[in-house]
């Protein structure tokens, strides 16, 4: 039978190692330099320690990068929220500006043409034929007037009235009902204005072209032999009876000459911008001032007939 091994075998080869790790520890700390246990744990423990010192290394610039990666991106976050509202806050004061810009300019129209009775009115449509140059307007309260029908001294609104803008003629009243109107403009096919070239006076009449991809009139009636030019400016004659002289419609843009007959074909291009209107003027009726205001207007008293007969 096979012996069975004493049990105090592992313990006393235990104690002979410790003994043995204890001797070589306490020559190593004897010895002057590093001693061999020292260099031998070194060779054996080093490429261990710096595998875990560059892994831990690594793992603190990981974590490092990405708390700061957190904080660059709720940032950038904040920023974008700040720029969002700066945008819309810099859109809200640039709409004032237009709309006081467009503002101004409706009160520098009133104060140089004293000589007409106005009233405010807002473009809230457009017509979408391609063949029809319709406005739609909602009429300002007028503080002078109890409805929209009565204004400034129960001056009534009626077909056929002018309508401007700053800048010049935009059309005529096309109807009228309660604090809603429709304007025919200067460009539509049925619009038929009584003009006079500003330098040469040549006259002629503006009729719209009605084209659906652009705003212009032709002038017809434009004599052969007027020497009509290019950007000349193009104005109310006041010879219809329903504009009033002097208002502006558009320059000259070019001018061909017919071979016979006694007309020549130009064409006419609106000084109002009539795609971006926003406010519009209706011309109620002449005020009685002169256009700076600062008299009345006088008319001209018809020749006196002679008081003696002939001797």
């Amino acid at each position: 039978m096979p012996r069975s091994s004493s049990p105090r075998r592992p313990i006393v080869v235990g104690l002979l190692l410790i003994g043995a790790a204890v001797g070589l520890l306490i020559a190593d700390h004897a010895s002057t330099g590093r001693g061999p246990v020292s260099v031998t744990l070194g060779a054996l423990v080093g490429p261990l320690h710096r595998a875990i010192s560059a892994a831990g290394h690594d793992t603190r610039a990981l974590w490092s990068h990405y708390v700061a990666l957190s904080e660059v991106h709720e940032d950038n976050a904040a920023l974008r929220a700040r720029i969002g509202e700066l945008e819309e806050r810099a859109a809200s004061v640039d709409g004032l500006r237009a709309e006081n810009q467009r503002l101004r300019a409706l009160l520098d129209l009133a104060d140089t043409r004293k000589d007409l009775r106005l009233r405010s009115a807002r473009v809230v449509g457009r017509s979408v034929s391609d063949f029809f140059r319709v406005l739609k307007l909602t009429l300002e309260v007028d503080p002078q007037g109890e409805d929209a029908g009565d204004t400034r001294g129960g001056a009534e609104l009626v077909v056929g009235m002018p309508v401007i803008a700053p800048g010049g003629v935009v059309g005529q009243l096309r109807s009228v009902d309660g604090d809603r109107a429709e304007v025919l403009m200067l460009t539509d096919l049925r619009s038929a204005i009584d003009v006079v070239l500003e330098t040469s006076r040549a006259r002629g009449v503006a009729v719209g072209t009605g084209e659906p991809d652009r705003y212009a009139a032709r002038l017809e009636y434009l004599q052969r032999n007027e020497a009509t030019a290019i950007d000349e400016r193009v104005v109310t004659s006041g010879d219809d009876g329903r504009y009033p002289a002097g208002l502006v419609v558009g320059r000259v843009t070019s001018v061909k000459p017919q071979p016979h007959g006694l007309f020549q074909d130009a064409e006419v291009e609106p000084f109002v911008d009539l795609s971006a209107l926003e406010e519009v003027y209706i011309v109620l009726g002449p005020s009685g001032l002169t256009a700076d205001g600062s008299e009345l207007q006088r008319e001209k008293a018809p020749p006196s007939a002679p008081t003696g007969g002939p001797r």
